[in-house]
């Protein structure tokens, strides 16, 4: 009985330890300060001097997955693509506000890159479990999520650094909180772009905000 405890135990506590481990996207997770409001927490690094870049021209990398070839649990490969291009797209052309967004590293001041790291859909609400998807999880763990109301999330991690020298100005690290998708034991609960949208736009207006801050 007590192996068996300890067993549930270490099952339900694997994702708040998950949840602090880094992809490899990033250079140094350990200097990462939790930043934002209480509601919009996300784990930051900013470089003595980053602040004071007055528009400067960017150039983004296309955004993709990290490791290269990761997969999402079960999650089908268009869906991935969707929430990438949606969110390049969005991120160039509110850039493209502020300041020079351009094709060419080369001529930029700075470049930015962006990785999706996880996609999943989760249980809603503050749990031990919100960074497990219930596709990955077995036994008492599993059957304790199980019912529960699902919601769609994303992890993105993004770097800035000077064109010329690679340099690092910013490194940040977010989980994007999307829309419910309806409950886990409902054979129709999917994950959707549209369920992310809103969490992504918030993302694009926070990150358009430190590259090209309004003057």
């Amino acid at each position: 009985m007590k192996r068996l405890l300890a067993v549930t135990l270490c099952l339900f506590a694997l994702p708040v330890f998950a949840s602090e481990a880094g992809s490899g996207f990033l250079s140094d997770y350990g200097r990462l300060d939790k930043e934002g409001s209480l509601r919009a927490r996300y784990l930051g690094y900013t470089a003595p001097g980053a602040k004071d870049l007055k528009s400067p021209a960017v150039f983004v990398t296309p955004l993709g997955r990290f490791p290269v070839a990761a997969k999402f649990g079960d999650l089908d490969d268009d869906l991935v693509g969707s929430v990438l291009t949606y969110t390049e797209q969005q991120l160039r052309s509110q850039l493209a506000v502020r300041t020079r967004v351009v094709d060419d590293k080369a001529a930029a001041d700075v470049t930015l890159e962006v990785a999706l790291t996880a996609l999943s859909a989760q249980p809603e609400g503050k749990t031990v479990l919100d960074l497990v998807p219930v596709r990955l999880v077995t036994g008492a763990a599993k059957n304790a999520a199980m019912g529960k109301v699902m919601q769609a999330t994303a992890i993105l991690e993004m770097r800035l650094s000077q064109s010329a020298s690679s340099e690092i100005l910013r490194e940040s690290k977010h989980e994007l909180l999307g829309d419910s998708i309806g409950r886990a034991d409902n054979e129709k609960t999917r994950m959707s772009l549209d369920a992310l949208k809103p969490a992504l736009d918030k993302w694009v207006a926070l990150v358009v905000d430190q590259v090209a801050p309004k003057p």
